[in-house]
């Protein structure tokens, strides 16, 4: 069997049958891998180990006795066995299936639970390897269905993660397809296949060299600074002990979690969408949904622009707040980690194919500005085209943030009364994430008041979608999905009509 022809302007789905791959719409029902139960444990053992080991750590009050080894071998031989016996009810009681119209995951001994996702609804699915699973050669399969809770399968080998979901997003975007039971990757690093398109990879030197001149790293620098200084002006020299080693402890941990946990970033392109692979100790190969971007803010730290060095944040429906790195749950909202300019128009080319934010002409802030912004005055600008908003702003780290009409739920225009008495006024353009405040200071209120009416047209009458590229065209038939719901072209509820509105 062979899948469905997709839209004009798209590749078919990349299939990957097998002989013993059940035809689609057959039910199949799958446990985790049998070695689940031992990752999970051990884990909760330690977590148990680090906590009992707190309480016979020195802490002032006087020496504390250790109890005598027999009794600390037996303890820990009881929370090995209760922890391997959790894991092996947990894993006993867990299984997944898939039929035709959904992918149903059942769990639970004692309190059943089913929980169930749809095809149609399934938005992004990111493979995670822990560092203990990727020892095993496993992972864990994250399904993001527009929530900030998301459907977990834990944990599968790395080539049946990967075969799941190539499926589940062949069939999310309403094709039929046939269940592959493992596919591989070129490389256990990247998560590459051999027909990727690799669009922006990121070596591990110039994540170091990032890391070390961002601004972050110089203000852990200055505070360790300010904390000598004031010690060695009260001529307390045990300052340069006491500030030292936590200022040099914070760098280091800085340093080690920019550059480990976007180690070896690669940004690439397949049938399926996009994908964000990074990780040295833990792998995590994360999709990619460009319709759900609904905002990117490229910054630029001083000694970032003497190297020519950027960084993109992204703000996604349902991924929750802009990450510094990234959440305990493996998502990340950064786009880019540090790249050059040429790598900022590739990553942004990719998510906004339509839109290019070098073409719009931006209007500086005028002089007056400078009473309410003596030091970004000289670099507030804003601009838009029929497509973006764009809008600079800072003077240490320098900031654009950049929204698409489509993105823009409502206008609104500020005016305080000094900002009132000066002819100005601030802009702000909410969208449906509301995580990067994307706004424009000090901007001329005339002009406001003329652009306003652009603004507004272009949001009301229904502006190109920027995710979609020149040359994709609208079949005559979209295909069919289960429960009567519109094809992949169909709009989502993260697409919906702007509602404009603007209040002074």
């Amino acid at each position: 069997m062979t899948a469905d022809p997709g839209p004009v302007g798209f590749p078919p789905p990349d299939v990957l049958p097998t002989e013993d791959a059940p035809p689609a719409g057959i039910k199949r029902t799958e446990r985790p891998h049998p070695l689940t139960p031992f990752i999970r444990g051990w884990v909760v053992l330690l977590a148990l180990v680090i906590s009992i080991g707190r309480e016979f750590v020195p802490n002032g009050e006087g020496p504390r006795p250790l109890p005598p080894l027999e009794i600390i071998l037996l303890a820990v031989a009881a929370l090995a066995i209760g922890a391997a016996a959790a894991g092996y009810i947990s894993w006993r009681f867990t299984r997944f299936v898939i039929d035709a119209d959904e992918l149903r995951v059942d769990t639970g001994a004692i309190f059943r639970r089913s929980m169930r996702v749809a095809f149609d609804k399934v938005q992004s699915i990111d493979v995670v390897q822990p560092f203990a699973a990727r020892i095993f050669g496993l992972a864990e399969l994250q399904i993001d269905v527009g929530s900030h809770e998301r459907s977990k399968l834990r944990y599968l080998s790395l080539g049946r993660a990967y075969a799941l979901r190539d499926y589940l997003l062949t069939r999310a975007r309403g094709y039929q397809a046939e269940a592959a039971t493992t596919t591989r990757s070129v490389s256990v690093l990247t998560d590459l296949h051999e027909t990727d398109e690799v669009l922006v990879q990121v070596p591990p030197q110039t994540l170091l060299l990032a890391a070390v001149t961002s601004h972050e790293f110089w203000m852990i620098v200055l505070g360790g600074l300010v904390f000598v200084g004031v010690g060695l002006a009260v001529g307390q020299w045990w300052v340069l002990l006491a500030a030292g080693l936590p200022t040099i402890s914070g760098l280091f941990g800085f340093v080690s979690r920019r550059v480990t946990g976007q180690f070896n970033y690669t940004l690439s392109r397949r049938e399926h969408g996009l994908r964000i692979a990074r990780g040295l100790t833990s792998l995590t190969s994360q999709s990619l949904p460009a319709r759900r971007i609904q905002a990117a803010q490229l910054s630029q730290s001083p000694v970032w622009r003497l190297l020519g060095l950027y960084r993109i944040d992204i703000e996604v429906i349902g991924w929750g707040a802009v990450t510094d790195n990234e959440d305990k749950s493996g998502v990340s909202t950064i786009l880019l980690p540090a790249g050059t300019f040429a790598q900022v128009q590739v990553a942004l080319a990719a998510i906004w194919p339509r839109a290019d934010f070098t073409t719009v002409e931006l209007s500086p802030a005028p002089q007056r500005a400078r009473w309410l912004h003596p030091f970004s005055g000289p670099f507030l600008r804003w601009g838009h085209d029929q497509y973006l908003v764009v809008a600079q702003h800072g003077w240490l780290v320098r900031r654009w943030q950049l929204v698409p009409h489509a993105r823009v739920q409502s206008v609104r225009i500020a005016q305080g009364p000094v900002s009132r008495r000066l002819g100005l006024a601030d802009l702000e353009f909410h969208t449906a994430g509301m995580h990067i405040a994307a706004h424009a200071s000090g901007v001329d209120a005339g002009v406001v008041l003329q652009r306003q009416a652009e603004l507004m047209a272009l949001l009301h009458h229904h502006s190109p979608d920027v995710s979609e590229p020149f040359a994709a065209t609208t079949p005559a038939t979209p295909p069919e999905v289960p429960g009567g719901q519109a094809g992949p072209d169909a709009l989502r509820a993260d697409q919906a009509e702007a509602t404009i509105s603007s209040t002074e």
